[in-house]
């Protein structure tokens, strides 16, 4: 544990040096700012809220990822003639990126949710983002590790590009095919496999800000109903694939 806090707090000061994260920080505090002076309402403030972690948030994520994933890359023989595993050297760099993303959002959301006066509304909010952020984090770190410089920087783009908008739009098309009208099962499954999806969807029911009700449905019902539970174990389940990724990808770069 005390080699993961060292390499955590290594992290944390290897961010001030993270370009994407200076970059980032400064947008945070102009939005941040420009939020403030708009005064949103308690309606508006969550939706766009959602908003920002979604687009904002999670290319933040996966780019400052990248470039802590291209660090260890660029000092693999460093890292390495420490007494330090490939699992505690991944995750100490993934909470210490995680932390400076969570860090950029307050922000940008933080004065805004403090003058409407509604934190607990956004606490509400607050268990969704913090896995979907961390999964944008892990992949943009993974990517880091696996991918050269330039490829592995328009990899990361397509993969954000891919799962905030590429992934729903093919579903959108998908929606039209007769086939898959027999097969709800499997269009609720592909909608709530990727993680930028079945954040939107918990976010905007959790909120109730969609007038929807679960039990009038025939397929999936429980998965609505408990769409939460189910949003946290699609992270979960995408924060372990990643994980095991980056594990073998360090394992191999020891040896």
């Amino acid at each position: 544990m005390s080699r993961i806090t060292t390499i955590f707090l290594w992290d944390l000061m290897q961010g001030l040096q993270n370009r994407f994260l200076r970059f980032f920080a400064l947008a945070c505090v102009m939005g941040g700012t420009a939020l403030l002076a708009a005064s949103p309402g308690r309606e508006t403030l969550p939706l766009v809220l959602i908003q920002a972690i979604l687009f904002f948030g999670s290319l933040s994520g996966c780019l400052i990822g990248w470039s802590s994933g291209q660090q260890v890359r660029m000092q693999g023989a460093f890292f390495f003639s420490q007494p330090l595993g490939a699992g505690e050297l991944l995750l100490g760099k993934l909470l210490g990126t995680g932390a400076w993303c969570l860090t950029l959002l307050l922000l940008l959301i933080g004065p805004a949710t403090v003058r409407v006066g509604m934190p607990q509304t956004m606490m509400a909010l607050g268990f969704l983002s913090v896995g979907f952020l961390m999964v944008c984090v892990l992949v943009g770190l993974v990517l880091g590790l696996l991918v050269a410089p330039v490829s592995g920087l328009m990899a990361v783009l397509l993969a954000w590009a891919m799962a905030v908008a590429g992934w729903e739009l093919g579903l959108l098309v998908l929606s039209e095919m007769t086939w898959i009208e027999q097969s709800p099962g499997l269009f609720i499954t592909l909608l709530l496999i990727n993680p930028a999806g079945v954040y939107r969807v918990g976010a905007l029911l959790g909120l109730d800000a969609i007038p929807f009700d679960a039990s009038e449905l025939e397929t999936g019902q429980m998965v609505f109903q408990n769409i939460k539970l189910v949003a946290t174990g699609i992270f979960v389940f995408w924060l372990v694939i990643l994980f095991l990724v980056g594990y073998w990808r360090l394992g191999r770069q020891e040896h």
